[in-house]
Order: structure tokens, then C-alpha cells, then sequence
């Protein structure tokens, strides 16, 4: 069935879906009203429809040229109307059959076809096709060519993993906030059986009205212990984790870790196993016919951890005959048995572990593993060392920001935000990560889960899923991003979701950046970061390519595999300042600007 509309043009020409269009002198306005329809003018990224036969077939602007006609020739006083030639350039992406528009290149117009603007009715049911099913209105903004509210499919949003990209200042936070907003709010809707965990790097949604009122935040902080997340005893004493934690190399350290575990899993239900342990350790020091002068210091931590003072610390290494002796005594240790007299002077009979936390545990056990490991020529000390001490370092600041429990303990609340901004960089690497992993686990193994789909957004996400840092191993890179490849590979079919929004999608790893299946595209213009768009989002058409580096703010492109075509949403801004993110520019005006009182001394 032919639309009838406002008749603007003719093809001039066709090359596969490409079209040249003539269009009529009479086209030039913004705004048109033919039989008591409002029409737009022609723009980029607009729409307008060709006849042939009974078929209605959709084209999108993708550039225009105007032609003079007299170039080059004596001036006329010809109008311009009658001097100038407009051309329009668009690409056929769809049709209208049974009343209803679909996608694709069914049918191709031939030259002369009438070319025909369309009216706001046909341009809603192009933009926003009516659903079949879950037709439950979800508006985030309005077109940015016609002004016209577009309800976004939801349902095939939220069921995917999201990419939300601009420069600083473009939009990008508003967008996420009130994407998560409209959702968290909606009367339609109920979202209590799914988990939504936002983290925050900038503190940017901790205020309490901002996404949702009742939401339960976590403000970390390595500075002093604010609060505490909780992360599960098992799931705390994994290799993998362990080595994620401590940034472990493949070779040397993991299998360290792992031989570490191993030996607590084997005596974890023995009473006293690791004061044992620590006792057989110091009289094997001190019995060796292996010493080395390193292994002193490394029982020395071991006592301070536990506020334990001990002759252990008298020691002193005699470098001529490479043993322990012990000055105030005068007593070498040659690897003769120890007396009764020397285990109560060393003390180590009285030595008792009363109640440690999972990090002392942790420290205890991987000093103990090494010096047994250094006596007996398992471990080189040199190889194991900086392990030990990324951990002793490390645990200082993990002690501050998590809690191990013995489960995992849900909140009431399904929404949470995790404030990482008073955390130092080292812990706002590592603690994503711990979560993500944590969380990924537990929701793809879970027998009975009480939510039926996890939701992990992540702002400001180069942080954590960047290619280009320096300052980290190769090793720890492997393993920071071969975590979220697998969640965003593997995610979707155990009901996990990622979100994440970056100002520099450039510096995001090209394999999650291709797993992602819609995006929110604000104003971007670095050269590297629109390469990385052309290359991984093929949804992406030439037009609509061409207009991210020139986007207004808070506008941004639309598209995946939840939408037909991509569009062009100027989002709804958030206009109460304490419900929107805490990202706005600094108002130099406000901050500079002259008081009153100033301005009248001058008259």
C-alpha cells in the first residue's frame, strides 16, 4: 500500500543500495504542512520514501551536494531556485509491507521513482516498530532529527551486554543514569529478581537519590576502614584468586599458591595444625644442615604478626662458615639436635596462634611454605620473595575494603553501588576484579538463585579494562582481561550481563569490544577510538558513523542487535541535581564571577 506523503524528489540514480536523488526546487525548507501533516526537512541521518509500484521503500540520508548551474558562467539574475541543483545521497535500508516497516533490502527503486518526505506518524513506526509482545513504553529521550519520543526495545536491551562511549563532557554518564533510572523507576516493571551492582569509580552515583532511592552503598576506602564488602571464605582461598590478588606469575608463584592451598585443605580439620606447623618450622631452622641467612626474616614477620616476642630475633648470620649463631650465647648451629634448653630459650613450646583473620592466615602460611621450601631446595627464595611481599603489602589495604564470610551474604536490596574513589589505584585494579569473579562464580554455578539475572555495570571502565597500562605485569594483564572475556563470551547464557561505559574505547581490549551487542554512542574524536567503532561495530552504517565526532551533548547513536537501524536519541537530561551523576564541568563562571558589591563600587 502506497503512503501517501509530501512528493520531494526523483532517483537520478542507483548503484546496488546507494541512491543519488534530484531533489525538487521546492524542498529546501525545515518545515513543511501538506494535507494538514507536519513535515521535517531534509537532513542527515533523516528519512525519506520512494514509490515504485505499489512498494514503499526507506532510504536514510547520508550526505547532500548542491550543484550550481551557472559556474563559471556570466552572472544572471536568475533566482536562485532556478540556479542551484540539490542532490541527495542515502542508502536504502527497509520497506513498509502490510502496513508494517521492516528492515532489510527486499526491493531496490529503479531511476525516476518519486521520492517523498514522510510524515511524523510514518517516521514513528519506523523508528519505534510496534512491538508484538511486552509492549511496555520505555522512553530514554527523543530522536535527534524529529524531535519524536522513541521507546527503546527493552527487552532486548537489558538481556545483552552494553557499551556506552563519548568523549568527557559528551553525555555519557547522563545516559547510563538514566537508562538504569527509567528502569529502576518504571510502573510497568519490577526488577527484584535481578541483582544490579554499579561500581563507581568517581563517586559519581553514591548520592542517595541518584538511579534509586533504596539502594545499598559501599564506600571502600584504603585512607581507613569505612566498610567492608563481603567476599566468601572459599571462594577467597582459590589459587586462581590468589594469584589474581597478588599479581603471581604463571611459573614460579602460582604453583606456589597452589601448593599453599593444598596444604591447609590437608590439615584444616586438625586442632592446632598451624601452630604446629610454625613450631616444626623454627626448630627445622634452626636443625638445618641448608640454612640460609633470608629465612630469619622471614620467622620475624611471622612473630610480629602474631605479637609474639622471641630469641629468634638474636640470630645473627656467620657469613664465614654460612650457619646461625647466636652471640649472647655463643651457640653455633651446625645442625646438631636442639635441647630442652634451647626450645625454651627460643620458646618454642610456649608459642600459641589464638584467632587470625584470613589475611594473617594467609601471610603466616606462605612465609612458613617458603622457608621450608627454601630449606629443603623446593623454592628459590629470590623466585618466591616478591610474592611474599606483594602479599604483606597488599593485605594492609584488602584488610580495609573486604570482610571473608563464611557465605555470601545478599543484601536486601538488589540495587548496590560500590564507591571506589578513596581506594588507592592498586585496589581499584584488583577489587573489580575480585568481584566480578566472585560474582560471575556464584551466579553460574548457584542451584537455586534468588536473582535471576546479575547485572554488572561499570563506569569509567578503562580503568580496569585497559590494554595500554604500563605499570603491571603481562602475566596480571592475561589475567585482569581474560576474566571479562570470558564473562562477556560465556555471560549471556547464564543470565550475566556487563555494562560498561568509557570515555576511551580505544584503549579497551578489541575482543570485549566486539562481544558487545548495543551501544550508546556519544561524541567521540580521537582518531584511534573511532577507528576501533568502525572496526568492531558492523551495525554501524557510513552515515551514521559520520556525525560521532560532531554529536551535540547528550545526544548519541543507537545500535546492536536490539535495533533495526541505528538511531540518533538526544537523551532526556537529568534535570534535578541531585538525582543526576556527580560529573558535571566545573562552573568557572560561578566560581570566578565578581560579587555585587564589586560591580557597584565601579558605577
Amino acid at each position: 500500500m502506497m503512503i501517501d506523503n509530501f512528493q520531494v524528489g526523483v532517483v537520478w540514480s542507483v548503484s546496488g543500495v546507494n541512491l543519488c536523488i534530484k531533489m525538487f526546487n521546492t524542498s529546501s525548507d525545515f518545515k513543511y504542512f501538506y494535507k494538514g501533516k507536519k513535515y521535517e526537512g531534509i537532513r542527515n541521518g533523516g528519512y525519506l520514501i520512494i514509490s515504485r509500484g505499489t512498494i514503499d521503500i526507506v532510504c536514510q540520508v547520508e550526505s547532500e551536494e548542491i550543484k550550481d548551474k551557472l559556474l563559471n558562467k556570466e552572472p544572471t539574475l536568475a533566482s536562485a531556485k532556478d540556479r542551484y541543483e540539490r542532490f541527495v545521497y542515502a542508502k536504502c535500508i527497509g520497506y513498509f509491507e502490510d502496513g508494517k516497516f521492516k528492515t532489510g533490502n527486499k526491493y531496490t527503486p529503479i531511476i525516476y521513482n518519486v521520492v517523498s518526505m514522510l510524515d511524523e506518524e510514518t517516521i514513528k513506526r519506523i523508528l519505534a516498530p510496534t512491538q508484538e509482545k511486552n509492549n511496555i513504553n520505555f522512553e530514554i529521550g527523543v530522536d535527534l532529527q524529529y524531535n519524536l519520543k522513541i521507546s527503546l526495545p527493552w527487552t532486548k536491551i537489558f538481556n545483552t551486554h552494553i557499551g556506552i562511549f563519548g568523549n568527557t563532557g559528551s553525555g555519557k554518564s547522563n545516559t547510563l543514569a538514566r537508562l538504569y533510572s527509567t528502569l529502576f523507576s518504571h510502573e510497568e516493571l519490577d526488577v527484584s529478581k535481578s541483582k544490579f551492582i554499579f561500581i563507581d569509580f568517581n563517586n559519581e552515583y553514591i548520592n542517595e537519590s541518584v538511579l534509586f532511592k533504596e539502594k545499598t552503598k559501599f564506600i571502600l576506602s584504603t585512607k581507613k576502614a569505612i566498610c567492608k564488602f563481603p567476599i566468601e571464605k572459599n571462594f577467597f582461598w582459590d589459587a586462581e584468586v590468589l594469584s589474581i590478588l597478588f599479581h603471581a606469575t604463571e611459573k614460579t608463584q602460582k604453583p606456589f599458591l597452589k601448593k599453599l592451598i593444598q596444604d591447609r585443605e590437608s590439615y584444616i580439620n586438625l586442632e592446632n595444625a598451624l601452630e604446629d606447623y610454625l613450631k616444626s618450622t623454627i626448630k627445622k631452622l634452626l636443625t638445618t644442615t641448608n640454612p640460609k641467612k633470608e629465612l630469619k626474616f622471614l620467622l620475624e614477620r611471622i612473630f610480629e604478626i602474631l605479637s609474639i616476642k622471641s630469641n629468634i630475633s638474636k640470630l645473627q648470620w656467620h657469613s664465614k662458615q654460612n650457619i646461625f649463631w647466636n652471640e649472647e650465647k655463643n651457640e653455633y648451629f651446625h645442625g646438631e639436635p636442639l635441647t630442652s634448653v634451647q626450645e625454651a630459650y627460643y620458646g618454642i613450646n610456649d608459642i600459641q596462634i589464638k584467632k587470625l583473620s584470613p589475611f594473617q592466615e594467609l601471610e603466616i602460611r606462605a612465609r612458613l611454605l617458603l622457608t621450608n621450601g627454601v630449606m629443603t631446595n623446593f623454592n628459590q627464595y629470590e623466585h618466591i620473595n616478591p610474592l611474599i611481599n606483594s602479599i604483606s603489602t597488599s593485605i594492609k589495604d584488602l584488610d580495609k575494603i573486604i570482610e571473608i564470610t563464611d557465605s555470601i551474604q545478599f543484601d536486601e536490596k538488589n540495587i548496590e553501588v560500590i564507591s571506589l574513589r578513596e581506594c588507592n589505584q592498586s585496589m581499584k585494579k584488583i577489587f573489580p576484579i575480585l568481584l566480578a569473579k566472585q560474582a560471575f562464580e556464584y551466579h553460574k554455578n548457584a542451584e537455586n538463585k534468588r536473582y535471576q539475572t546479575f547485572h554488572l555495570i561499570i563506569d569509567e571502565a578503562h580503568n580496569i579494562l585497559s590494554t595500554q597500562s604500563n605499570r603491571e605485569a603481562e602475566t596480571w594483564k592475561d589475567y585482569r582481561l581474560e576474566l571479562f572475556e570470558e564473562i562477556i563470551k560465556e555471560g549471556r547464557k547464564f543470565g550475566f550481563f556487563l555494562t560498561v561505559a568509557s570515555q576511551r574505547p580505544a584503549d579497551i581490549s578489541e575482543t570485549l569490544m566486539s562481544q558487545f551487542h548495543n551501544f550508546f554512542i556519544h561524541r567521540l574524536i580521537n582518531e584511534k577510538d573511532l577507528k576501533l567503532i568502525d572496526n568492531v561495530i558492523s551495525t554501524l552504517d557510513r552515515g551514521s558513523k559520520s556525525m560521532i565526532p560532531s554529536l551535540p551533548q547528550g545526544a548519541c547513536i543507537v545500535t546492536g542487535t536490539a535495533f533495526d537501524i541505528p538511531k540518533i536519541i538526544q537523551v532526556a537530561y537529568i534535570e534535578e541535581k541531585e538525582k543526576r551523576p556527580s560529573s558535571d564541568d566545573i562552573d568557572l563562571f560561578e566560581i570566578w564571577k565578581k560579587p555585587k558589591e564589586c560591580e557597584n563600587l565601579k558605577k
